[in-house]
């Protein structure tokens, strides 16, 4: 990853059967597009990322795990 890749973070699958709740993450209270640019990088291992809704800190963690997608990287 580096700055100015655009990355997409997984929509929020909550598993609460009948119950009509609705998730209150940053992405889902901004009503955010999950679409977001790289910004620069982060303490610890992460990036500082602009979305739609306000900036947000991604760790490796979060693209390890599969929440987080490359979908456009930038070429120099």
């Amino acid at each position: 990853m580096k700055v100015g890749d655009l990355v997409r973070v997984m929509d929020c699958e909550l598993m609460l059967g009948e119950l009509d709740i609705k998730c209150s993450c940053f992405f889902c209270a901004g009503n955010s597009n999950r679409i977001g640019i790289i910004l620069s990088p982060a303490p610890q291992r992460s990036w500082n990322v602009m979305f739609d809704c306000g900036e947000w800190r991604l760790d490796m963690f979060d693209f390890a795990r599969g929440d987080v997608k490359i979908i456009n990287e930038i070429t120099v």
